[in-house]
């Protein structure tokens, strides 16, 4: 649900497309459709394509997640509008993100929306989860549920970092928030960025140590580290 803030905002000083500068949105809706066009149809991981963005045959050893949907890459418009989400503070970005997300996945049924926290310095800091905004935005235009599932055990920040460190920083990141039992759940893990996949591996790894029978996930912008 919009607050009143951010209403009060919109009203005040109206957002501009990313795009193209009409005043409406983050992303108007004719410039959301060019930029959530076709997400890379790639293996999260070794960045080879497949097909359905499922994890190729060689990396399926290396995680339990299945496929990575992504609805766009990292540059351009969607890099622009994700640092503006994440460093700038722009809370509204959730929700062209999110709907750009949806048009990137398959038809899917009940499935559990379960989003891979921010560290809780960095949700200090902003004022908000980035990655629980869109999880949560998701499952409301699918109409499927949403839960808070993990818990991170640090406050490491990744942004800069190398695939190593990435990795090192990755394992042992997230804890069972509340000791669930997921025996048999279809979970799809929802974050806003991933780059050498770590991350994800390292959540669905504890989602699937409590009983999840299958993981996908969806993320808003794939980026590739050079």
């Amino acid at each position: 649900m919009t607050s009143l803030l951010e209403k009060t905002i919109s009203v005040i000083a109206p957002h501009h497309c990313f795009l193209c500068s009409k005043e409406s949105n983050i992303l108007c809706g004719s410039c959301a459709e060019e930029v959530f066009g076709e997400g890379p149809a790639v293996c999260f991981l070794c960045n080879k394509p497949t097909v359905d963005s499922s994890v190729c045959p060689g990396c399926q050893g290396k995680t339990l997640l299945q496929h990575v949907w992504t609805a766009a890459a990292y540059e351009d418009v969607i890099k622009r509008i994700l640092k503006a989400f994440k460093f700038d503070r722009m809370r509204a970005a959730y929700k062209p993100l999110a709907l750009g997300m949806v048009g990137a996945l398959p038809y899917l049924t009940e499935v559990l929306v379960v989003h891979v926290p921010t560290a809780p310095e960095r949700v200090r800091l902003r004022g908000y989860d980035q990655a629980k905004l869109l999880a949560r935005e998701v499952a409301k235009q699918q109409g499927w549920k949403h839960a808070t599932l993990l818990r991170r055990r640090h406050n490491f920040r990744q942004v800069g970092a190398g695939r190593l460190v990435r990795q090192k920083q990755a394992q042992e990141a997230f804890e069972l928030a509340g000791g669930r039992d997921l025996s048999g759940a279809h979970i799809l893990l929802v974050d806003d960025v991933t780059t050498s996949g770590a991350t994800l591996v390292a959540a669905a790894a504890v989602l699937s140590a409590a009983g999840a029978a299958r993981i996908d996930a969806v993320v808003a912008a794939k980026h590739t580290l050079e």
